[in-house]
């Protein structure tokens, strides 16, 4: 019987385990998963990237739920104060003080003197055709004076602005009242104001009755028109 040839050696090990192995998910990411998003998931720029949109998200969220409400009156005890940088400006008068006297002239030409004005209480306003705040308050104003309109007179004082842009200004936003461009700021130093809006009322006798900075509500307004009313 003829010699079989001994086998050169152990047989090689099954290379199907291999096979399988290739076929399992990477441990990176899905097999499904392109490869360039899995390299911009593990990548730090991909990280990056996440937490710059999940914050955004959050701000946006946070805006949506503390925004105002367009419904919303503005409250003084939250305006911001602009404040306005008078030369010479004295100290302000408090109640109880002769109100500073003045005059001059009207954006229309006509004249304008807190001594005329004795007999009826007087609403000295003090505002800048740039401030926000001054045009927030603008259309209570407007609504105060069409109420009380026969109990108080309403002289509004543009600080440091010219009789042109005054004039352009009130053209353009519909103010029909009283009117002064403070341009040499005179006005507006003789009565200590540092910030707009300001507001002074000053009782028929030409006595300051009372001075408050800042943003009016319109039940703010009323309530200080009746005071000055009543002495």
């Amino acid at each position: 019987m003829p010699d079989l040839p001994e086998p050169d050696g152990p047989a090689e090990p099954d290379k199907v385990d291999k096979v399988g192995e290739s076929a399992e998910p990477d441990e990176a990411g899905p097999v499904d998963e392109p490869a360039w998003r899995a390299r911009l998931r593990r990548s730090g720029f991909g990280q990056i990237a996440v937490v710059l949109v999940t914050s955004f998200a959050i701000a946006i969220t946070a805006w949506w739920v503390v925004r105002p409400s367009a419904t919303e009156e503005p409250r003084a005890e939250t305006a911001v104060v602009t404040q306005v940088d008078i030369e010479g400006v004295q100290s302000a008068p408090v109640a109880g003080d002769a109100a500073p006297a003045f005059e001059g002239a009207d954006i229309k030409g006509g004249p304008v003197s807190l001594a005329q004005m004795r007999g009826k209480p007087v609403w000295l306003m003090f505002v800048a055709t740039w401030c926000t705040g001054c045009r927030t308050e603008m259309p209570d104003v407007k609504d105060a004076v069409a109420a009380y309109g026969d109990d108080i007179q309403l002289v509004v004082v543009y600080t440091g602005e010219s009789v042109s842009t005054v004039r352009s200004y009130a053209d353009r936003v519909g103010n029909d009242f009283t009117q002064v461009a403070d341009e040499s700021q005179a006005i507006s130093a003789s009565y200590g104001v540092m910030g707009v809006p300001s507001h002074v009322f000053i009782d028929a006798d030409g006595v300051v009755h009372q001075v408050q900075v800042g943003l009016l509500s319109s039940d703010q307004m009323a309530r200080a028109i009746e005071e000055v009313k009543a002495g």
